[in-house]
């Protein structure tokens, strides 16, 4: 009995040794904060691939805009237009007003007005700063006690993931959350009250919720990152989730009616200027344009998450405390290191790995739709990690087995010849395996590569935009050298001006194709924000391709040009090839872009080398950009194509549409090249003034 159990112990040795040195080093490495970033990050994906939540109907959010700032023609406003502002809302009959303002002091003319009003609204509440520097409340609302916290409680990221739902100052007064106050008083008008289910634990009972704060020893949290009552916030979602009116029309009276009665109404900022934004889990979108999202619309969340949990038993976001998931960590790293300790014996133990893989990412997912926040990467890293070092362990054992048999079997030259070809023939059987997972690979790699050739042919403009442009006649060419090319051309119109983009990554394959969808993103994603200023321009795209470039660990750089159109007037900017303009009247002009820019992606900083030059286009005039494809292609006898045989061509035939001298420069250069390998990527644009 006792051998038995020896030989199994034996058996799984690595397993048992394994398996928990991999969880432990993970556990501290998780307690240390190493993960908190990448558990974060999981979190907030977490948030954005969840359905859309409904409407809050409860919930009306007054935003004061950059709009609104100018209609009451200073900031802040005075006690006169806040007055005015509070009237008209108090007629609506709103249960509970929030404004999410500081007024600790007066703004006349009208102080002696609002003080009036904040005396007989007993359900407005206003706020104070109670932690970092402190920001006062109203006086008058402060003698009322009709005050709340305006503070918002960061992670380490900079993001808000945990409501305050109530915070403490150095003098030992406490004061609840603006969205948690508001909230509470709603509820009160509908007999629901907080009830003590624990004191001790700080546990505490709201209609169809029990609240369970926040100790410091939940997820990713420390003891030190608490301060207050806090739990974590399920959030709604952004400022479309809540009704909402601007302040100009509710100072004009413009409010639909009923729109607050019974509701609670904030009143906050969303004006980028009054700096009043906060990065929360929308800001981390991995498509589409992240927006920063305004300290009202968080209170509103808070309000949201108190309410739909009390009256409809909508989850409250809780984390497994560090316990739970210590042992979530050791099962996992277990599973692999098992699934690993088969991978010689059983071959589908590999696939096994990656389904328990899969499995953590919608075991996690789920449970954060139950309510549940349980660590993902984590558990993730513990079975890559496992089963690396697992499977290494089984080879190395594996090996060593082999070599004792081998020395055994030396005794005998007969008895070492079969084992040398029982060795040659399974090492036969491993190779031809290897050469058909090769051939699957090839098969694969060229997929992805044909994928990502379709994918720039995508995106390149198409013929109905370029015929939309009005005042330009554009016709463009892209071919690459092989599957995959780094040659990039763009068309964005809007609003009556046009955007032309052309660039050429240094060499060829998946990673110069990669970066050039990602050039053609950044540059339509700069355009879609409305950045005119050329400098600016190409120095947010130069840092967002460098530092790409560098988490890519490439070599990659590209030159790129950029050329705005308005009114017949050509701005150009950036370094690439000559730009080349062919006057109506026959005279060529070369436009040397060395000055006006830097290749893109090859230093951080490039703002000091980017400049510009004016154009001014007439009817008839033609505009060639290429590519060096074009230029430096050659013939059978290595002669090249050169520009000055592109300016001629396009001199000769600058009469024509644009599409016809593309077409004709296009035959030239074949004609030219012949049977000679193409060895770059050959890209052309022709734009001509109507």
């Amino acid at each position: 009995m006792w051998k038995k159990l020896k030989r199994r112990l034996g058996q799984w040795r690595g397993v048992l040794i394994i398996a928990p040195s991999v969880a432990g080093l993970i556990i501290v490495g998780s307690q240390a904060g190493f993960f908190r970033l990448l558990e974060w990050a999981i979190f907030d994906q977490f948030v954005l691939l969840r359905k859309a939540e409904p409407i809050d109907q409860r919930i009306v959010i007054v935003t004061i805009g950059e709009s609104d700032i100018n209609y009451v023609r200073k900031w802040p406003m005075s006690d006169r237009a806040m007055a005015r502002l509070i009237r008209n809302i108090k007629a609506q009959e709103p249960r509970a007003i929030g404004i999410d303002i500081y007024r600790d002091l007066p703004v006349e003319p009208g102080h002696e007005e609002l003080v009036e009003l904040f005396k007989s609204t007993p359900n407005l509440i206003g706020i104070e700063k109670v932690g970092g520097e402190p920001i006062a409340p109203p006086p008058t609302l402060k003698e009322l006690d009709q005050v709340a916290a305006a503070d918002l409680v960061l992670d380490a990221d900079g993001k808000v993931r945990r409501s305050l739902i109530l915070v403490g100052n150095k003098k030992g007064v406490f004061r609840e959350g603006l969205g948690t106050k508001t909230a509470l008083m709603y509820l009160e008008k509908q007999g629901i009250n907080l009830q003590v289910i624990d004191e001790n634990k700080k546990i505490y009972g709201l209609g169809k919720a029990v609240f369970f704060p926040l100790a410091g020893n939940e997820g990713v949290y420390h003891k030190g990152d608490m301060g207050g009552y806090q739990i974590l916030l399920n959030y709604r979602g952004e400022l479309n989730r809540f009704p909402n009116i601007s302040l100009q029309d509710v100072l004009e009276n413009r409010i639909p009616e009923g729109l607050m009665r019974d509701r609670i109404v904030f009143i906050g900022a969303t004006a980028p200027s009054l700096n009043d934004l906060f990065q929360t889990p929308y800001t981390s979108k991995l498509f589409g344009i992240s927006e920063l999202t305004p300290g009202v619309v968080i209170h509103a969340n808070i309000a949201s998450q108190i309410l739909s949990a009390a009256i409809e038993g909508r989850p409250l976001l809780r984390a497994w405390n560090q316990p739970l998931n210590w042992l979530w960590i050791i099962f996992w790293s277990g599973c692999s290191a098992t699934l690993g300790s088969m991978y010689l014996r059983r071959r589908w133990a590999t696939v096994g790995i990656f389904i328990a893989g899969g499995s953590i990412v919608i075991i996690s997912y789920l449970a954060f739709l139950s309510g549940w926040w349980i660590p993902a990467f984590a558990p993730l890293l513990s079975v890559v990690t496992s089963a690396i070092i697992t499977i290494g362990y089984v080879l190395l054992k594996n090996l060593r087995l082999s070599y004792r048999k081998l020395e055994e079997y030396a005794q005998t030259l007969e008895q070492k010849v079969e084992e040398r070809t029982a060795q040659l023939a399974q090492a036969n059987q491993e190779i031809t395996a290897l050469n058909e997972k090769l051939k699957a690979e090839n098969i694969r790699l060229n997929a992805e590569l044909e994928i990502t050739k379709r994918l720039q042919q995508m995106i390149l403009p198409k013929q109905a935009e370029l015929e939309a442009v009005e005042e330009l006649e554009i016709a463009g060419f892209m071919e690459p050298a092989e599957q995959v090319g780094g040659d990039y051309y763009d068309v964005l119109p809007e609003n009556g001006k046009v955007k032309i983009s052309i660039g050429d990554v240094t060499g060829h394959g998946l990673e110069s194709g990669v970066l050039m969808l990602m050039t053609q993103t950044a540059v339509r994603t700069l355009q879609e924000t409305k950045i005119t200023d050329p400098v600016q321009f190409l120095d947010i795209l130069n840092r967002t391709i460098y530092h790409n470039i560098a988490r890519m660990k490439s070599d990659k750089n590209l030159t790129l040009a950029l050329l705005d159109y308005a009114k017949g007037k050509l701005s150009v900017s950036g370094q690439h090839e000559e730009t080349i303009i062919v006057r109506a009247d026959g005279e060529i002009e070369r436009i040397d872009t060395i000055d006006l820019g830097f290749p893109i992606g090859l230093d951080e900083e490039i703002a000091d080398f980017v400049s510009q030059i004016q154009i001014q286009l007439n009817s008839g005039d033609v505009v060639v950009l290429y590519t060096d494809g074009i230029t430096e292609a050659e013939d059978m006898n290595s002669n090249q194509y050169g520009v000055e045989k592109l300016c001629e061509i396009v001199r000769e035939n600058r009469l024509l549409s644009a599409q016809e001298i593309r077409q004709l420069v296009i035959e030239d250069l074949r004609r030219h090249i012949g049977k000679q390998k193409v060895f770059d990527d050959i890209t052309l644009v022709v734009l001509k003034q109507k």
